[in-house]
């Protein structure tokens, strides 16, 4: 356990600033939040768009920020760490399923691609809600993220956990948010896989064809698990930001994806 730099507060997996190279909780991790002393400065090529004050937020007091915009766009330390974790996401699977490659290698392929998609779409679906409200975000990856991923693999193939964890690393945000930014951008990653779910969901529906039907119950199984991980509603998952946004909207994610996940299962 680390204690928060800021707050004080226990964390299991403490976020490092990058800027002042203190450790803080999930609340305090971004450099405005914790009022950092190191050299935060805008990445280059950034367009002020103009700035805003308030004092509607969960810190107290007021601030004033310049946003920027940077739609769609990626560095090459981004495209790197994405590239590194997506072979992370691949290699797991692939031990156990070498066997069953050349025998049927456009199951393995398929259900590799699925795992991929469903792990990419979630971190996309971050950063570009990020960078329309003109916000700084890029895909990092995690030593943490790593090893839980790993782990989680293991645990998988033992029967111990039934949905693999998939998180090699994440999408880290600068500049300033309000609660109700956060949490739109908490909720596009959970979103995106309940929308991978509903399509897997309605193919399983009308198809005839039997590897069809299994892999879209496995394209279910893999984004209504991963969607109800991350709404786990406290700590560093995007659930705690979305419970506190709006626990409607919340609830109603958990329920759609509880009702896919528990359809496979049960």
């Amino acid at each position: 356990m680390v204690k928060c730099d800021k707050c004080g507060k226990e964390t299991v997996m403490p976020y490092r600033c990058n800027y002042c190279g203190g450790y803080f909780c999930d609340e305090h991790r971004l450099p405005e939040f914790h009022n950092c002393s190191g050299a935060f400065n805008r990445p280059k090529n950034t367009i002020p768009i103009g700035s805003y004050t308030t004092s509607n937020n969960s810190y107290g007091g007021s601030y004033t920020s310049s946003r920027i915009i940077r739609p769609y766009w990626f560095s090459k330390q981004e495209i790197r760490d994405l590239f590194f974790g997506m072979l992370i996401i691949l290699f797991a699977p692939l031990i156990r399923l070498w066997e069953y490659f050349f025998e049927f290698p456009v199951i393995v392929v398929s259900a590799m691609l699925i795992l991929t998609l469903a792990f990419i779409l979630h971190e996309l679906a971050h950063k570009f809600a990020a960078q329309r409200l003109g916000l700084w975000a890029e895909f990092r990856l995690s030593v943490s993220g790593i090893i839980l991923t790993l782990l989680s693999f293991l645990l998988v193939q033992t029967s111990i956990f039934p949905v693999m964890f998939v998180a090699p690393g994440a999408v880290v945000i600068a500049g300033m948010l309000r609660w109700d930014e956060y949490g739109k951008v908490s909720v596009a990653g959970p979103a995106i896989n309940i929308l991978q779910a509903i399509i897997y969901f309605i193919i399983f529906l009308f198809t005839n064809n039997y590897s069809i039907a299994e892999l879209s119950v496995y394209g279910m199984a893999v984004n209504s698990g991963l969607a109800l991980f991350n709404l786990i509603p406290f700590g560093i998952f995007d659930g705690m930001k979305i419970f506190k946004w709006n626990w409607k909207i919340w609830i109603l994610l958990v329920l759609i994806a509880g009702s896919i996940f528990a359809f496979i299962w049960f």
